[in-house]
């Protein structure tokens, strides 16, 4: 033997890729001496057998379909597939087979490599960047829907309802009791999650002197990342729950003192206030918390990404994850504006709206026209410009989702020391105006702020809703 043939054979036997010579019948004519701690075959009982034994059966048809291209063309082709070893296991490997056409049988000659832990680790990065947007959206559409003032048996409704969406099999109910597993003396804070055996207990707080406990199953959560959402889902909820409770209760002894069916005017002024103090916090807690992790996640992933040692298949799977994690900043951000807009009070009630609709018209299906007279140069308090700011919100949400306009104006102006702003859109109506959350939120908003809301729709017209403002309001206020 020479020493080429010498060299050849070492390369061959100690090579730790598979290397196999296969006929036109996918039969194995070669193997090397790796086969067998590849597959837990030996090469002798891979002998004059069909290669695609070892090819899992799910894979077969296109690795079939895949050898005929290959006869057919004469070319080299590279491809994944699975494996299945003697002793059952399944790996992935990356195929290359390239055809010798001028060979008797027109042999093949293919090479294959082990790139299972390469594989887990895309599969394990895809997860993860799929259930960490779920999560991320969760969060973001359940902070919005709780921007809507609600009833404790809505909150209670959203809670579970989320609970078993993210978490399925978590069996999420609500306790007023406490539950055997826990004793009375133990300490049970409000918004803390307490842990025991197979069971999540989170208490929300306290109503008509019970605890208000929520119940999970824990084996439902096996990521970190689950339970930060958990504990951020938690923070939302308490704060909601405290909010409510206390508006319950005020509702409820506003009931037993006054037979007005209307809420007073200081009442709906509170139940705002405290709304908006809910929006500012929510706010900066996603700002201060949730915002903050992501762009920490960003620039760690932006570290891992500049290291040399990874191939390129896997920094293409970071740089979607990368933009992932961007888009998800983004949305955090859009969210925190929404929440508590920036600047409101700096910049004055025209520029914000001024703002708010620029912002609006890139994602709506309807076109924006606004007008202002007279107030460029209106001083108002922050209460009301937030105030304002809010219906005019509403109106934009009814436009989007009820009225089905294609283009809806708002008119602004200042006359006879009064603030008139007068909502139009072009979207059919069925007759009447009938009872509208936004629209119910937009008149309630008007009243707190002293002033009133006229609408005027009619069956097959344009609706339309005037705001009349005092502008002086504070003696409107008492």
């Amino acid at each position: 033997m020479s020493f080429n043939q010498e060299m050849f054979e070492t390369i061959l036997t100690h090579t730790s890729d598979m290397l196999l010579i296969v006929d036109e019948n996918r039969h194995i004519i070669y193997s090397t001496p790796s086969v067998y701690e590849i597959t837990g075959y030996t090469p002798e009982e891979l002998n004059d057998v069909d290669v695609f034994i070892i090819v899992h059966p799910e894979d077969r048809e296109l690795m079939m379909h895949r050898h005929k291209h290959l006869l057919d063309s004469g070319k080299s082709n590279s491809t994944e597939y699975r494996m299945v070893r003697k002793n059952g296991e399944i790996r992935y490997f990356e195929c290359k087979t390239t055809p010798l056409p001028g060979t008797e049988n027109y042999l093949q000659v293919v090479s294959t490599r082990d790139v299972t832990e390469r594989k887990r680790m895309e599969l394990e990065l895809e997860y993860h960047k799929n259930r960490h947007e779920v999560l991320q959206n969760s969060l973001k559409s359940f902070s919005n829907d709780l921007t809507v003032v609600m009833k404790l048996s809505d909150l209670e409704e959203r809670i579970v309802k989320e609970l078993f969406t993210i978490l399925p099999n978590s069996n999420p109910k609500i306790l007023t009791a406490i539950p055997n597993e826990l004793s009375n003396e133990q300490d049970l804070q409000s918004g803390k999650i307490a842990k025991l055996s197979s069971n999540i207990f989170i208490k929300l707080g306290e109503r008509k002197q019970h605890p208000y406990i929520i119940s999970l199953d824990a084996t439902a959560m096996s990521e970190p990342m689950e339970f930060i959402w958990l504990e951020t889902f938690v923070n939302y909820s308490v704060m909601v729950f405290e909010n409510l409770n206390m508006i319950e209760n005020l509702m409820y002894q506003l009931e037993t003192t006054t037979l007005s069916k209307e809420t007073p005017q200081w009442v709906l002024r509170m139940m705002f206030n405290l709304q908006e103090q809910q929006r500012l916090t929510l706010s900066s807690d996603l700002h201060d918390t949730v915002l903050q992790d992501q762009i920490d996640l960003y620039r760690r992933l932006e570290t891992l990404l500049k290291r040399s040692e990874l191939n390129q298949e896997a920094k293409v799977k970071l740089i979607e994850i990368e933009q992932g994690l961007l888009d998800i900043i983004h949305s955090i951000r859009a969210t925190c504006n929404e929440l508590r807009p920036p600047l409101l009070r700096e910049l004055g009630l025209e520029k914000s709206l001024e703002n708010l609709f620029e912002h609006v018209q890139l994602t709506s299906t309807y076109r924006i026209l606004f007008t202002s007279k007279n107030v460029s140069q209106l001083s108002i308090s922050e209460e009301q410009t937030i105030g304002i700011y809010r219906i005019v919100q509403e109106f934009l949400h009814y436009a989007e989702e009820h009225s089905k306009a294609n283009v809806v104006n708002f008119d602004l102006s200042v006359e006879n020391e009064h603030l008139r702003l007068v909502y139009r859109d072009d979207g059919l109506t069925m007759g009447p105006l009938s009872p509208n959350m936004r629209i119910t939120s937009a008149s309630q908003r008007a009243q707190s702020l002293g002033g009133k809301m006229d609408f005027t729709s009619s069956h097959g017209s344009a609706f339309m809703a005037t705001l009349e403002l005092p502008i002086h309001l504070e003696r409107s206020l008492v």
